[in-house]
């Protein structure tokens, strides 16, 4: 794995990371490329459009922070690379709210 390859990927994820959490729709969807594929809960789905709004996710959540986070980027070469990263998410007073692990792929828009 280069590490070159290694640190473009990580940087996309960290401005995806600013976009969500500035709820920044356009930033977001200046970074995908729709369709997507959205897995969680057991199914999966193609879609046209980001599948949540971060503020509003936010706010139903209770979701005040993520914290024991773990990120790593695997496998990537000159076009892809996929990022892994698990967390707990917590409200202010600390209390959990969910385990979260997420799986990421990234292409270079050439």
């Amino acid at each position: 794995m280069s590490k070159n390859h290694e640190k473009e990927v990580l940087k996309a994820y960290e401005e995806y990371l600013a976009y969500f959490f500035d709820n920044d729709m356009e930033g977001i969807n200046s970074l995908v490329k729709f369709p997507i594929t959205y897995i969680a809960d057991g199914e999966s789905k193609s879609l046209d459009s980001f599948p949540v709004t971060p503020k509003e996710m936010m706010e139903n959540k209770q979701w005040d922070t993520t914290i024991d986070t773990e990120t790593y980027v695997h496998g990537t070469n000159s076009t892809k690379g996929h990022v892994i990263s698990r967390g707990t998410r917590v409200r202010k007073d600390k209390s959990v709210i969910e385990k979260i692990y997420c799986f990421l792929c990234f292409y270079k828009n050439t």
